[in-house]
């Protein structure tokens, strides 16, 4: 289904979710390989949240400046998605390109709430929402978010306009 075949249908929210990201929002592109996809010759859905993963790690990274590796491996600091759903919309399949990109939807005391959007040449073929929350690798309670995050994920999110 095209991004027009949907764009009247659903609710407001529906709607709102299954749009392109601002323009400012970090992009990662993807190239769909042999290895993501089933014998029907598209992307095999749990592949989809490995590339999320993938993602969040280049966007912590290269989009908040804070490397992802140094959070959880010297400050212990765990990342996990402890919420994920995700809406297919459009088949992708081999050879094709798609550029994720990331969204803050919102930030609580310890958690926060994800959207990634990936498409092809500006044709929505997937959107998710993901909620991950701090918590110390030592005893895995949830914990507060660091100042230095927060502050980074809200200049991302004042950035891109959400």
């Amino acid at each position: 289904m095209s991004e027009s075949a949907w764009q009247g249908k659903g609710t407001v929210e529906h709607r709102r979710q299954h749009r392109l990201p601002p323009a400012r929002a970090f992009r990662m592109q993807r190239v769909i390989r042999f290895s993501h996809t089933d014998p029907a010759g598209i992307v095999y859905f749990p592949v989809y949240f490995d590339m999320f993963n993938a993602v969040i790690e280049d966007w912590f990274t290269h989009g908040l400046g804070l490397n992802y590796a140094t959070l959880i491996l010297e400050r212990r600091l765990g990342l996990p998605v402890v919420h994920a759903e995700c809406d297919f919309i459009v088949p992708s399949r081999m050879g094709e390109t798609l550029t994720f990109s990331v969204v803050v939807e919102r930030i609580g005391r310890s958690s926060i709430h994800l959207r990634i959007t990936a498409d092809v040449a500006g044709e929505i073929r997937l959107s998710g929402a993901l909620t991950v929350v701090a918590t110390s690798l030592e005893d895995f309670v949830s914990l507060p978010i660091p100042k230095d995050l927060l502050t980074a994920l809200e200049a991302y999110r004042d950035a891109c306009g959400e």
